[in-house]
């Protein structure tokens, strides 16, 4: 297959809240193409696609990380998490550990990954709460304020969330609005165990996220811990049956 052919000269996705992080030059058109693909269902397309694309190019900084972010959910969804894991730990988890140009994608990808583990997995987390933790009180962005808060839940730091939930971070109101607070007990909740309260908040919650930002694509994520949620609380109840 000519994979040249596969994208024509301008690509559109239907999502333009995904493309919308950029969409300029040649990156912009790889990642307008790559959420065309995840629009459209066609997951081995976009596998072939970006991966050919990415193969000829080098990039560095936090739409570099996109890319490979969005490659990885590729391969996830392509049944490859070897391959998924191998690439967050190349390309994102240094980018993550060491600055603020991954605050969205690392706390993602671990958590796609975690969500589709067919094992037990220990995955590293701590590298990315820590990123988080230094930056949910300064963030102007509700939707990179809920992804820290995600870093915090699947690293199992409690204690950052309950002080977050209780206080917030002085002169940041919009940490204070209904939604982004709801959204944080639902997930602080996942934290502990407590599966029948997660879901039960994540169902009036996670509807609406799209309201903080993100691509569907990404809000995907929300629904998937929200599923999983409803699953284990059904687990545990019929086991105290």
């Amino acid at each position: 297959m000519n994979l040249e052919l596969v994208s024509p000269p301008r690509a559109r996705s239907q999502d333009v809240s995904g493309f919308g992080v950029f969409s300029d030059g040649d990156a912009g058109q790889a990642h307008v193409m790559a959420h065309r693909m995840l629009d459209e269902g066609r997951h081995e397309l976009g596998h072939r696609w970006l991966g050919n694309w990415l193969a000829k190019h080098e990039g560095q900084g936090s739409d570099w990380t996109h890319l490979q972010w969005h490659m990885a959910i590729f391969e996830l969804a392509l049944g490859q998490w070897d391959a998924a894991l191998a690439r967050f730990q190349e390309h994102i988890l240094p980018i993550a550990a060491t600055t603020d140009d991954a605050l969205t994608d690392g706390p993602a990808m671990l958590w796609r990954l975690k969500l589709s583990a067919d094992r037990p997995v220990v995955l590293p987390w701590e590298p990315v709460r820590k990123t988080a933790a230094r930056n949910l009180s300064r963030v102007s962005d509700p939707y990179v304020a809920l992804h820290c808060i995600l870093a915090l839940a699947g690293a199992g730091d409690v204690h950052a969330l309950d002080r977050w939930i209780e206080t917030g971070p002085k002169g940041s109101g919009y940490c204070r609005e209904p939604l982004l607070v709801q959204l944080a007990i639902g997930l602080r909740a996942f934290a502990v165990g407590d599966y029948r309260l997660a879901a039960v908040v994540f169902t009036s919650s996670v509807p609406k996220a799209s309201e903080l930002g993100g691509s569907h694509a990404q809000n995907e994520l929300l629904r998937a811990i929200s599923d999983l949620s409803w699953q284990r609380a059904n687990e545990m109840a019929d086991e105290a049956a």
